[in-house]
């Protein structure tokens, strides 16, 4: 290909990324979820006070709703917070940015590894149009963010093979250690990559100054275990497939069905090892179910889009292809490419929660398009000579075409109105009548039914971050508690009438209740406004009591 083509392409791919990327960004995916308003807010916070909404200064790991985050991405956050304001703009924007070099890495990581740049050109345009890859990049997502610094590690690493440049492995090693502070994953898939590159580049790794590569691999897998004994490693504790409590109960009712005379025969057949053995080789299956890979996706709800997989039908037989021809030609890099795809799913396995869950799987889509570039790559040298050529060409770029389009047609058509609770859409316009019509009463009461609806008035209110740290955060967490005029319950319906069996509040003049939607509308109460979802569904009742 000559160069100016080869320009000319890749700019096309970079502007196809950028765009499919940044459109009408703050508006799809539809609705703005919980963790990200959670970014956005701490983001704020830092900006204000150098501190997190819990009061920590300046820190490395996020505590939210009872869980632990990477604190990175909210301190990727503050320049746009800075520049655009506190807004679904300013926190997605992160995401796309690093969505368009995960396309540029793409790129440059393949051509590191091939030498091939018809096969980087490929990866790179299968990457800028990936559905999991465009839908990640649209929302706020740490775990693209991670993903990008794992494979700028890689490309780095892999540079430090060949140039012996000790630089490059540092940068490899601060990379890795970033994306420990990012996202929970990498913490899983950083130790399996570097086994991988051990098992694949052995020979080249004795070649090196291992007097340094050893000690800085001791201090990423230091810095792992330190993570995974502290706080932010307990997430991980409670996902992981043996604390899982299905397993047991299902190990318990098969003993239970043996009958008490079998001791022996059931501690032969229903034990931890094969129990957890069995859901363990079912996990990872599923990550390479076809339903997950192409018709529908996976966990969580909220990064769904409807009859959309996380890659396109017809890259099925490209990958196939791309495969054998790796096997056959006994490419090094093809080895670890298909290494990778075999062996980091024995870390998504390892957790049960949403599972098969899209944000863990990310990593893998890089190696599966580069592995699918190679077959694209091959049928083309194969036929290329031969007159039907032009004819499978425009075939397959139709057929390729017509499965993007219908994927954004189901992400800016069809995703916006698609169980649109999942992604908290109606907690904006109901904090924004909130805002309006704050100045009429004394307190706020609002449901807990649907998320943590705390976060939202924070983020959209701009609730002044030294007045929320000062009044004692997160003060919504107890019944009943809350910070300024608001207040929250676990209660679906705070406000009902008093002879029916709900537990409720007594109803006080001067406080606004927030009702969950499906609640009946009490005779005591005044119905202000009805908040509703994107499909019509009411989801909240803004009630006022009425003696």
């Amino acid at each position: 290909m000559k160069l100016n083509k080869f320009f000319f392409a890749f700019v096309i791919i970079f502007i196809l990324a950028f765009l499919v990327r940044f459109y009408a960004l703050d508006k799809i995916p539809s609705g703005f979820h919980s963790d990200e308003a959670a970014f956005g807010y701490n983001a704020y916070s830092i900006i204000e006070t150098g501190k997190d909404e819990y009061g920590k200064t300046f820190p490395l790991i996020l505590k939210s709703f009872g869980d632990y985050k990477g604190a990175v991405y909210s301190y990727l956050t503050i320049p746009a917070v800075l520049l655009f304001g506190l807004n679904e703009f300013s926190v997605r924007l992160p995401s796309a940015i690093f969505g368009v070099l995960f396309v540029a890495l793409s790129y440059l990581l393949t051509l590191r590894l091939t030498r091939n740049k018809t096969v980087a050109l490929l990866t790179a345009g299968l990457c800028a149009i990936n559905p999991l890859s465009i839908f990640l990049s649209r929302v706020q997502s740490d775990p693209l963010v991670s993903v990008v610094f794992i494979l700028f590690g890689l490309y780095f690493f892999l540079l430090w093979i060949e140039k012996r440049n000790n630089f490059f492995i540092i940068l490899t090693s601060g990379l890795w250690i970033i994306s420990f502070f990012t996202y929970p994953s990498p913490r899983v898939f950083v130790p399996i990559i570097m086994l991988t590159l051990l098992m694949f580049y052995w020979k080249k790794l004795l070649e090196q100054k291992r007097y340094i590569l050893i000690p800085l691999f001791a201090l990423i897998l230091a810095t792992d275990l330190f993570l995974y004994l502290g706080p932010s490693g307990s997430r991980f504790q409670q996902l992981s497939v043996f604390n899982t409590p299905t397993v047991k109960l299902v190990l318990e009712e098969k003993i239970k069905e043996e009958g008490p005379s079998k001791a022996l025969t059931a501690r032969i057949f229903h034990n931890k090892p094969i129990d957890y053995s069995l859901f363990f080789i079912n996990n990872y299956f599923d990550y390479f179910s076809f339903d997950f890979l192409f018709l529908e996706g996976g966990q969580p709800d909220r990064e769904i889009v409807p009859s959309s997989g996380l890659f396109y039908v017809i890259e099925l037989p490209l990958f196939l292809i791309g495969a054998y021809f790796i096997l056959r030609k006994r490419e090094k890099w093809g080895f670890f490419t298909l290494g990778s795809i075999v062996l980091l799913p024995l870390g998504l396995a390892l957790a049960v929660d949403e599972s098969p869950n899209v944000h863990r799987f990310f990593l893998l889509v890089f190696f599966i398009e580069l592995v699918v570039a190679f077959g694209i790559f091959e049928v083309w040298s194969h036929l290329k000579k031969r007159k039907s050529f032009k004819y499978a060409v425009v075939f397959g770029v139709i057929l390729l075409v017509l499965n993007a389009v219908y994927f954004l047609h189901q992400l800016f058509v069809h995703q916006p109105v698609h169980r649109p609770w999942y992604r908290g859409f109606a907690y904006k316009p109901l904090v924004q009548s909130l805002k309006r019509l704050e100045p009429n009463y004394n307190k706020i009461l609002i449901t807990k039914a649907h998320a943590s609806p705390y976060i939202y008035v924070l983020f959209y209110t701009q609730y002044t971050p030294k007045k929320y740290q000062a009044e004692g955060s997160p003060q919504d967490l107890r019944e009943g508690g809350g910070f300024g005029k608001y207040a929250f319950t676990s209660l679906d319906c705070p406000l009902t009438d008093p002879f029916t069996k709900e537990k409720h509040y007594k109803g006080e003049k001067g406080v606004l209740y927030v009702n969950r939607g499906t609640c009946l509308v009490p005779k005591n109460a005044k119905l202000i406004e009805t908040i509703r979802w994107k499909d019509g569904n009411d989801a909240f009742q803004l009630l006022e009591y009425v003696p």
